[in-house]
């Protein structure tokens, strides 16, 4: 059973384990809560608006997002309930102040002591030097680019789902989806409260962080989004959260010539030269990048070619060699300064 469109905030209970999530406010949240409704079967997150948030706010349009998920029909609402955490009611107190979304699957959640921790598509810009100094204290791990490349393309299938279904995504960034690779690749859109009807208007102000803004004035489009999807894919090889630039070795040892002009196209070309299916047959060839067994990345000379656990994209694995030279220096230090020392005696 669905909510009704707009819930009031004396009917929402917190579950007995809702301590167990470590459930961060961002963006336009004041809180983010687990909590519960009487006679409503499930789980929902209560994502509370701060101040800001609710001066721009525009309730027409976001019980619009509602009432469009609640007509759908029911094999797609159940879709879109498995990919994005979208708006399922409203919340209201004395006024409209937040909304009710479906929490992230749990595999999408990774351990952290005693509690679960979200595990965000901004894991995948880490290199392997950055995962071995945070592994004592976050556990984190190291995602070779067949992982990446993997992931990303089930985050351009869920792009491409909603442009047809007729929304625009708008705020698209790495820290705005949680990801999992068990059993297979699979990732959560968040914070589709600020998705909005393609040439229309959306619930929440149009703005992005710094590092995801638009190259020149304009409105969030289906294109706006290919340029921001692009840029992940290329922060993400590059193993760089913050890149401006192409690394064009880098990308060319993970990515065939037509993969990375699709790229290219979106971050230096005209909106128009946007080709939707040609990303569509790019991302749904990267889910066959990962199996059980193997790993595989596509490039222009191969196009199954195994890929060495552990490898980055970036150096072409010439910074692991690089630590290998250097413990090799340090023993061979070491051993020159014993045979000294046995010398002098």
């Amino acid at each position: 059973m669905n909510p009704p469109d707009v819930v009031e905030e004396a009917d929402l209970t917190t579950p007995a384990d809702a301590d167990l999530y470590r459930l961060r406010p961002g963006g336009q949240a004041a809180g983010l809560a687990a909590c519960e409704i009487s006679g409503v079967s499930g789980r929902f997150l209560f994502k509370r608006y701060d101040e800001e948030t609710l001066a721009g706010l525009d309730e027409d349009a976001l019980l619009a997002m509602v009432r469009w998920r609640r007509e759908l029909p029911r094999q797609d609402r159940a879709r879109l309930d498995r990919l994005c955490a979208w708006p399922v009611a409203a919340v209201r107190g004395d006024r409209i102040s937040g909304i009710l979304i479906r929490p992230a699957p749990e595999p999408m959640f990774a351990e952290l002591r005693t509690r679960l921790v979200p595990r965000h598509l901004d894991e995948l810009t880490r290199s392997p030097e950055r995962v071995d100094a945070l592994r004592e204290h976050y556990g984190t791990r190291y995602y070779e680019p067949p992982y990446k490349l993997a992931v990303l393309g089930q985050l351009l299938a869920t792009v491409q789902w909603l442009h047809e279904q007729g929304y625009v995504v708008g705020d698209l960034q790495l820290r705005n989806a949680v990801f999992t690779i068990d059993p297979a690749p699979a990732v959560f859109l968040l914070d589709c409260d600020s998705c909005l009807p393609a040439g229309g208007r959306g619930a929440l102000p149009e703005a992005d962080p710094e590092q995801w803004k638009l190259p020149r004035e304009a409105g969030f489009t289906p294109e706006s989004d290919y340029y921001k999807f692009a840029w992940a894919v290329v922060r993400c090889l590059q193993e760089s959260a913050e890149a401006w630039s192409l690394d064009e070795a880098a990308l060319a040892r993970v990515l065939p010539s037509r993969h990375r002009r699709l790229i290219s196209q979106c971050l230096d070309g005209a909106p128009e030269t946007v080709d939707t299916e040609r990303w569509r047959a790019a991302g749904e060839s990267w889910r066959w990048l990962v199996t059980p067994e193997h790993i595989y990345v596509e490039t222009d000379s191969n196009l199954r070619e195994a890929w060495r656990r552990g490898r980055s994209a970036v150096g072409d694995g010439s910074r692991g060699r690089r630590r290998g030279i250097v413990v090799a220096i340090v023993v061979l230090a070491a051993i020159a300064v014993v045979v000294a020392v046995t010398l002098g005696a």
